[in-house]
């Protein structure tokens, strides 16, 4: 079972990555922001799309794609493959990366993922686990995905 849904995500991340192709990275801005958080912390299994400007720190197992980074730092196991669109994909990714930059878009597609990001944007989540955004309360994110600003 758990084959099944770690294929069905891949797939799916790479659906997104496919969709995406050489389009600009945007992130939102103004009012949709959750004003003085900058701050965002998500961890589950499933799949993250994040797009914004600032640091991020991903932890965990699966497939990772990078886009518009200024610097990436990654540690642990897997090998990248560079497209000419720009995105960067980490497959067999099992360990740490961290990505700083001013327009920049991070998928991850895997179990045991943990997500800081430090900055302002938007992500998408999908799957089981739980995000705060600031000081908040932790929310789920087990049900239908939706944009969280942070």
């Amino acid at each position: 079972m758990m084959k099944k849904v770690s294929l069905t995500l891949t797939l799916l991340a790479v659906l997104i990555v496919a969709l995406l192709g050489s389009a600009s990275v945007a992130y939102a801005s103004g009012s949709d922001q959750v004003e003085g958080t900058g701050w965002l912390h998500a961890q589950g299994d499933g799949l993250a799309f994040l797009r914004g400007t600032g640091w991020v720190k991903v932890k965990g197992n699966g497939v990772l794609w990078v886009k518009g980074a200024e610097h990436i730092y990654i540690t642990g196991k897997g090998h990248s493959e560079h497209f000419a669109d720009g995105w960067v994909e980490y497959c067999g990714f099992q360990g740490t990366a961290r990505i700083r930059g001013r327009s920049i878009a991070v998928i991850i597609a895997g179990e045991d993922v943990v997500l800081d990001a430090i900055g302002h944007g938007r992500v998408d989540l999908w799957g089981e686990g739980s995000y705060r955004v600031g000081s908040s309360m932790p929310v789920s994110w087990d049900s239908a995905p939706h944009p969280i600003n942070y």
